[in-house]
């Protein structure tokens, strides 16, 4: 059977047609068309960040910029943002030293690299802040170590009492054993993702805020007492 020119053109021509659109839509069409669906959610992600970052602006503007400097000064007066040694131990010194306690030995554990920034923060279980730990021993009556106690967990920076052992050395002297945790809570390392919504301050800390803002301070202007410290014979004539 011989095929006619014609005939073989009739079929030839659509086939090589229906070739060229699938060319065309594979290598074409296809990935324009997935250009323009990726624009397309790129531009819907754009305008919803857009959206989120115009309600944190509003919501940031609506702050009182003074007030909420102040309130921050507090709390990092309260919780500082590094470890501070020195300033702790003055602290512990001079309540000790308004109430006629004498401060015979202290100890430092729990430390962990001097430099807060350099060293990752390892949170004790059943702690909620990264702390080092002050251990000292205080000459003094136990009316004296009742206020000194009282006056150490309301006086900046935040530290607890978490053991207290108490020895009898005289008929009227006590030597008292104190176990202390000293708080710190370093900066976060980054300010969060641009999408992440800002977490409103809530009612619980709030009366927190209330509660630190009572605390008592020592400035850096007041001289701080020169306690002795370390193995002394403190009952020596």
């Amino acid at each position: 059977m011989k095929i006619d020119n014609k005939d073989y053109k009739t079929f030839l021509i659509p086939g090589i047609i229906i070739l060229l659109i699938l060319i065309i839509t594979v290598f074409v069409l296809k990935p324009r068309f997935s250009l323009t669906v990726e624009n397309r959610n790129r531009l819907l992600a754009d305008k919803k960040l857009l959206a989120g970052l115009t309600s944190k602006l509003a919501t940031l503007e609506g702050l009182a910029e003074v007030e909420f400097s102040d309130k921050v000064d507090v709390v990092l007066n309260v919780l500082p943002s590094e470890k501070d040694v020195p300033r702790n131990l003055s602290v512990v010194k001079k309540i000790a030293l308004n109430n006629s306690l004498l401060v015979s030995d202290i100890s430092i554990s729990d430390i962990g690299e001097i430099a807060t920034t350099s060293s990752k923060q390892k949170v004790v279980k059943g702690s909620v802040l990264p702390f080092f730990t002050l251990d000292i021993k205080t000459i003094g009556s136990r009316e004296l170590i009742k206020n000194f106690i009282k006056q150490l967990e309301s006086t900046a920076p935040l530290m607890k009492i978490t053991s207290v052992s108490i020895s009898q050395k005289k008929a009227d002297v006590t030597e008292t054993s104190l176990e202390i945790q000293a708080f710190f809570l370093p900066f976060p390392k980054t300010i969060g993702k641009p999408e992440q919504q800002l977490v409103p301050i809530t009612s619980e800390e709030d009366k927190t805020f209330e509660k630190i803002n009572g605390f008592a301070f020592f400035t850096d202007e007041e001289s701080l007492p020169n306690l002795p410290v370390g193995k002394e014979n403190l009952f020596s004539p």
